[in-house]
């Protein structure tokens, strides 16, 4: 997989972000905030280019303590391991995404993002409703979970609009039309290729690699059950936004092992345009 011809290509790109993978180590710390080292956590931190700053920013300008807050541990201990988890995935979220834009110029990477922030809301609901999940990390993942699309964009666009065409013209479903375009890989293998390159923690892992095919591994997590039903919530509204009219049905056999009605379902779907509207032009990763 690692020698991959796409895979070399994105790995060569001057575009795709230097994440060390002190990176991951410390998230899987700040996953486990009763056991993980401060001292550790914030060694790692430090190493990541320019997180500190990024972290004192935000404590700053939503904080009204009146101490100032001018150190990496500062702003941990004030954020909590909660709160700093969750800077910390949006922030490389922000590398990839230097702007709403993307390169490609033909997939909308602004359309396509309220899809990702659609998703995020959904599996929160989805999570609020089972208690399953932690609600705020699988809000966080929701995020991510199709960064291996964010990679294509910023690093081989073109093969990205390729595959955008082949779905619009050929109503070719968008992993079918990956295959064919990426020789056999889909936007899945590349997020969890990226995982490895950058050290992310197993659960991101999963969750970026299995919320297409929840069963296609057999210890995958209740979180990427809750993911992918919410991705398939997501991808109707998405579709809409696109002018689709194709309905989409959802997989029976997940609502069952999450304990979900069908109402549940498409209340949820029904209150995500509005609430998609009320992030997107506020939330700044």
């Amino acid at each position: 997989m690692q020698n991959h011809p796409v895979l070399k290509m994105i790995k060569e790109s001057e575009y795709l972000p230097k994440i060390p993978r002190v990176f991951g180590e410390a998230l899987n710390m700040l996953l486990d905030p009763c056991e993980f080292n401060m001292d550790e956590c914030i060694e790692r931190l430090s190493r990541v280019p320019k997180l500190e700053s990024t972290l004192i920013q935000i404590l700053k300008f939503n904080s009204t303590l009146s101490r100032k807050i001018i150190t990496l541990r500062d702003a941990v201990v004030y954020l909590g391991a909660k709160n700093t988890r969750m800077i910390a995935v949006a922030y490389i979220t922000k590398l990839l995404l230097p702007n709403r834009n993307g390169r490609a110029k033909i997939f909308n990477n602004s359309t396509y993002w309220k899809h990702c922030i659609a998703a995020s809301i959904a599996s929160y609901m989805i999570a609020e409703e089972t208690g399953l999940c932690d609600k705020d990390r699988i809000f966080t993942y929701g995020l991510i979970h199709d960064i291996g699309i964010t990679v294509m964009d910023i690093c081989i666009p073109d093969y990205l609009d390729k595959i955008y065409t082949l779905q619009q013209e050929k109503g070719l479903h968008q992993i079918v039309a990956e295959k064919i375009v990426l020789n056999g890989i889909t936007h899945t293998e590349i997020g969890m290729w990226i995982c490895d390159e950058w050290g992310l923690p197993d659960e991101i892992k999963d969750i970026i690699g299995y919320h297409h095919h929840p069963f296609k591994k057999s210890e995958a997590g209740d979180a990427v059950k809750v993911m992918h039903l919410a991705d398939s919530i997501s991808a109707q509204y998405y579709a809409k936004l696109l002018g689709d009219k194709k309905s989409f049905i959802y997989n029976d056999k997940i609502i069952e092992l999450l304990n979900l009605s069908k109402e549940f379902v498409e209340k949820v779907a029904e209150s995500l345009p509005g609430e998609v509207e009320k992030i997107y032009y506020t939330i700044d990763i």
